[in-house]
């Protein structure tokens, strides 16, 4: 049943991924490219408020930014974006990052406090973490989700053979589908983790405030003066939008960017964006440290 399920699921993602991709997908112009403007890749996660707010305002071009947005839906187009070069900046994890620098020059630029969740389906018995054996947890592969996905059961002493994994790459997507009751709990970030909550499914763990802040924005092809002008936008956007008089504006950019129902973003108590920090060279081994464990233990059950 369980095989079923997840042949069906696929079906879904396949047919609604490559109907939302036609309207969200960059292509990029190889003879029409200002190498002038920097192109930086977002999706709907809290983290790239900021930026949507910047160019929403105007405020990366009265800070002489040239800045043009990339609007995915997943990680993994914004990872292909940075392998074939259309993304200067990218919103991404470490783990992420530690995969994409052996194929392209990369590095991570600022850390982001961008919780995850664990979200259960509301019509589910479950309620803690260490009844989640043979359960479906929605995450995206070899990625922060994936990350702790790990150890939260980890934390628990789940074996990672009694879960279920089905790979939803599309946020949007993912928290449909667990709206639905097409999957059993899934790791998401905000505000679709908040979405799910007011909508009566259960949040049984949260990595705010936990260590290592896995989410980062990454620069591939974006020269110093690029990333410190960037880097001056998205923190002078992130003190402008938390003051209350740009609360319509952002409940606009959550309606249209972030395709959250009109109803619930009107209710919805907007959260805070912190500052980005410096990244930490110990969140950075962590990533790698943990990449490197997952290809190790895929080998061995090989």
């Amino acid at each position: 049943m369980k095989q079923i399920l997840l042949a069906f699921i696929a079906t879904i993602m396949l047919a609604s991924c490559s109907q939302r991709q036609e309207a969200t997908q960059f292509q990029a112009d190889s003879t029409g490219i200002d190498t002038t403007v920097l192109c930086v890749a977002v999706m709907p996660a809290m983290s790239c408020l900021p930026v949507y707010y910047a160019e929403k305002t105007g405020l990366a071009d009265s800070l002489g930014l040239e800045m043009q947005l990339l609007r995915y839906q997943a990680q993994m187009d914004i990872d292909t974006a940075i392998i074939n070069g259309y993304a200067d900046i990218a919103f991404t994890d470490l783990i992420r990052c530690a995969r994409l620098s052996k194929q392209v020059d990369l590095a991570p630029i600022a850390s982001c406090d961008e919780p995850l969740s664990l979200i259960s389906l509301k019509t589910k018995r479950v309620k803690q973490v260490n009844q989640m054996k043979e359960q479906m947890i929605a995450v995206s592969r070899l990625s922060a989700t994936d990350y702790w996905c790990d150890r939260v059961l980890d934390s628990t002493r789940t074996s990672y053979d009694d879960i279920y994994r089905p790979q939803i790459n599309d946020v949007w997507l993912r928290a449909e589908m667990l709206r639905q009751g097409l999957i059993d709990a899934a790791i998401m970030g905000e505000p679709f983790a908040t979405w799910m909550t007011m909508l009566g499914h259960k949040r049984l763990f949260e990595s705010r405030g936990k260590q290592p802040q896995l989410y980062a924005w990454a620069a591939s092809t974006a020269t110093k003066q690029q990333q410190k002008a960037f880097l001056n936008v998205l923190k002078e956007a992130t003190t402008r939008l938390s003051k209350p008089s740009e609360a319509t504006l952002l409940r606009d950019i959550l309606k249209q960017e972030y395709q959250l129902p009109p109803a619930l973003v009107d209710t919805l108590e907007l959260q805070r964006v912190k500052q980005v920090t410096t990244v930490r060279e110990s969140d950075i081994t962590a990533a790698q440290d943990w990449l490197k464990r997952k290809y190790d233990n895929k080998k061995r059950r090989k």
